[in-house]
């Protein structure tokens, strides 16, 4: 902005002179409004072990401390690569997310603007309980007659467990 002069015109009378008096001065310019300034924080990772095809969120907050609006690429890096743009007004603050869904054991890294992280992705360990041989003895009865049921629980799985088994007649 130009700078601006201000000028006052008075009239004096010194002695039986007349004479016009003119004051100036020079305005100051207004200082000049900061520009966009963003920043990133506050990096997390939820949650920090999945299973596979578990989904990951990455977020980052984001932060306009200028003075004016702007618009800023958040970036994800490391083993995933996204991107999102976000534009927010001066002194807005706004939480951006990736959404990832992993498929192969083993640890990720992540990062945005510098901020890293990371998280795991295991096979969690679950009982598989399944049943073969099933043997019902004798296979025809009269009512009243007992009738002997039996079958084979096997636990295909990586960890204890239990299962209800219910066994109907009709």
């Amino acid at each position: 902005m130009a700078d601006k002069k201000k000028v006052a015109l008075g009239l004096g009378i010194v002695g039986g002179t007349i004479g016009i008096i003119i004051l100036a001065t020079k305005a100051k310019a207004a200082p000049p409004i900061p520009p966009a300034e963003i920043s990133l924080g506050d990096l997390a990772v939820y949650p920090p072990v999945v299973n596979p095809g578990g989904k990951v969120t990455i977020s980052v907050i984001v932060t306009n401390t200028g003075g004016m609006k702007g618009s800023y690429e958040v970036v994800l890096g490391g083993d995933f690569m996204a991107t999102k743009t976000v534009t927010l007004e001066p002194g807005e603050s706004r939480m951006v997310s990736f959404e990832v869904t992993p498929t192969e054991l083993g640890v990720y890294s992540v990062s945005v603007d510098g901020l890293t992280g990371s998280f795991s992705v295991v096979e969690v360990p679950v009982a598989d309980i399944q049943l073969s041989d099933l043997v019902i003895s004798p296979t025809e009865v009269y009512v009243g007659e007992p009738v002997s049921i039996s079958v084979v629980a096997t636990n295909f799985g990586t960890a204890a467990g239990s299962r209800t088994i219910t066994f109907t007649v009709s």
